[in-house]
């Protein structure tokens, strides 16, 4: 079986897919790295880009017997939709939706451009500014509501980032594997998660207001979504 896990950029899907990772692992499903080609070649962990149904059944095969997680940003939109939904019926795949509030995704862009330009390393170093994170955050939101529209755990990441017992326990129960919530997080610490400064609505103390507004009249549904947990958001058009 393949655990597909979603997240919008900077959204906190580091740490779901090594949290999803850890529970895998503790009930003897080993998260070895899949060949080039499987995955992107040069990355650390198992990640791919946009899927089409070829590289979903190459995944699904070369892991037949196990279970592995596989990280993307990536669209669903050149998969097959009956393809997807039987492999979900037939219990070979499963998909994991990070949702995160913009208001936060759009400090965590910020911090990240200042690192990069810091640092000499491209990775959102074209941020300089809240609107270049509110284009850089507009173009991934038809991704989000594709994945989300499928049959999918939703991982709230005020809820996962914070709670030490609500992500593990959502992700086992998914998965229908019992898993320690204090052995989960030890993995996924270890791990590296991109978990820089680990503190809920940064927003509040790192945004002028007026910024918070743009934020807010940029992204209205998406905070609904957030807020009262509206999941008619995946069906609503882009």
């Amino acid at each position: 079986m393949i655990v597909i896990s979603y997240g919008l950029l900077k959204s906190g899907s580091t740490l779901a897919f090594e949290m999803t990772k850890a529970v895998l692992e503790l009930n003897g499903n080993q998260q070895r790295r899949l060949p080039d080609g499987l995955v992107t070649e040069g990355q650390r962990v198992n990640f791919v880009r946009d899927l089409r149904d070829e590289d979903l059944e190459r995944l699904v095969d070369a892991t037949d017997g196990t279970t592995i997680a596989v990280k993307t940003h990536g669209t669903p939109e050149l998969l097959s939709p009956g393809l997807v939904r039987s492999m979900l019926e037939t219990g070979s795949l499963k998909i994991h939706v990070v949702i995160r509030d913009p208001r936060d995704i759009v400090v965590s862009m910020i911090d990240h451009s200042v690192r990069s330009r810091r640092n000499g390393s491209g990775a959102f170093s074209e941020i300089r500014s809240v609107d270049d994170a509110i284009a850089r955050l507009a173009v991934q939101l038809d991704r989000m509501r594709r994945w989300g529209a499928l049959s999918s755990l939703k991982l709230r990441y005020e809820e996962f980032a914070f709670d030490p017992v609500a992500g593990p326990s959502a992700i086992s129960g998914d998965l229908g594997m019992p898993a320690d919530p204090g052995a989960v997080w030890a993995r996924a610490q270890a791990s590296f998660t991109q978990r820089n400064v680990a503190q809920p609505e940064r927003y509040r103390r790192e945004l002028w207001p007026s910024e918070v507004e743009r934020v807010e009249r940029a992204f209205p549904l998406l905070l609904e979504l957030v807020s009262v947990n509206d999941l008619g958001w995946f069906g609503s058009p882009a």
